[in-house]
């Protein structure tokens, strides 16, 4: 607080104003390597931020959240869900600490004691038989010291997050009243002038913002140009002589009600919707490289069954859920008791292991489906 030549090296609760954080982020200081990391400038800045009393212990302690992702990494594909090695299980604290056939895993508190600790540090877990054959590789020393660490501080879970505001983020009033924080209410339908020109609410609050710069409604569209509309939008091809006669011959009141739901019925449906997915997926025929461009063989496998989903109203929900983890809803170990729902899954998942030279992830899967 008191500092030095330059003045203070910090300021109680502001770190972005602190000398001390902008010599070290600047990597001024310390003046010599090794230069600290960004988890130690972090952890600084969340000290003094708030208010440097007993705060750095806190901001420091090591949790299920951190130790997690290494034993999925390297150890539960022989200790997790469909395998479980010496019945031992490493996906929860409660199956750590159950242990399997050579006792508990994990002994908090005493690292020395923890069987899991014990059979890393000896290079016997993971085994080096299958090292290669499941592509894993052993804990780095990182990962061995950050579980060390981890035990010796009693193998904390990862703490709770609560839905509730924080009492030191404080919102006013007006904050309150943004629009996103209000719950869903519909509005009045306002009036218009032509009532006559609304079929449907929707319509009231178009005429209603035209009206009051005195606009209106175009005026409708030709059958024919409708129909020509319906049809490139929603199977993008445009209708055929014999089905425009048949439709201007229809003078049912419905009609166009009627060819719409004939157009969704229809299997081009999904064949037209299907592209905006499939380039936004990053489907291809062919693996695209540069020297080669070498057929998938199985690759319409995929296309089909994104057609056949837009066309039977598959659930979004379940839609995603098949192309990220479609492998995990169908026993593929047990061919004989595969179902051709479970084949659907499978071709879903496929997806992701066509590409040459790696794998999509789950993650690429979802920010492409965002953005689609």
């Amino acid at each position: 607080m008191r500092g030095g030549k330059s003045g203070p090296a910090v300021k109680h609760g502001s770190s972005d104003t602190s000398l001390l954080i902008q010599k070290i982020v600047s990597k001024a200081m310390p003046p010599v390597d090794p230069k600290l990391t960004d988890k130690e400038i972090d952890l600084i800045r969340s000290w003094i931020d708030k208010g440097m009393i007993g705060q750095a212990n806190a901001a420091d302690l090591i949790t299920d959240h951190e130790i997690l992702p290494i034993f999925l990494m390297r150890c539960v594909i022989c200790h997790g869900k469909r395998k479980q090695e010496g019945g031992l299980d490493l996906r929860t604290q409660a199956s750590r600490l159950k242990g399997g056939k050579s006792g508990p895993a994990l002994v908090p508190g005493k690292p020395e004691e923890s069987l899991l600790l014990k059979r890393i540090t000896s290079g016997e877990m993971p085994p080096s038989k299958l090292l290669i054959a499941f592509c894993v590789r052993p804990p780095t020393t990182a990962e061995v010291e950050l579980i060390h660490k981890w035990i010796a501080d009693g193998a904390p879970p990862a703490p709770k997050e609560s839905m509730q505001l924080k009492s030191d983020t404080p919102m006013s009033d007006k904050d309150l009243a943004f629009w996103s924080f209000q719950p869903p209410k519909r509005p009045a339908v306002p009036s218009v002038r032509h009532k006559e020109l609304v079929r449907n609410p929707i319509d009231a609050f178009l005429l209603a913002k035209l009206e009051a710069k005195g606009l209106a409604l175009s005026s409708p569209a030709d059958p024919l140009v409708l129909m020509r509309r319906a049809y490139l939008d929603l199977i993008g091809v445009p209708p055929s002589s014999d089905e425009i006669d048949a439709y201007l011959k229809d003078h049912g009141s419905d009609a166009y009600e009627r060819m719409v739901d004939r157009l969704l019925q229809s299997p081009h449906y999904g064949e037209r919707w299907a592209q905006f997915w499939l380039n936004g997926a990053g489907y291809s025929d062919s693996e695209g490289s540069i020297d080669e461009d070498r057929l998938r063989s199985n690759a319409w496998r995929y296309r089909d069954y994104v057609i056949r989903s837009l066309n039977t109203d598959k659930p979004y929900d379940q839609f995603l859920t098949e192309q990220i983890a479609g492998d995990e809803l169908a026993n593929y170990k047990r061919p004989e008791e595969i179902t051709p729902d479970g084949i659907e899954k499978l071709v879903a998942t496929g997806f992701l292991r066509m590409p040459p030279m790696g794998r999509m992830t789950s993650a690429t899967v979802l920010s492409r489906s965002g953005s689609t």
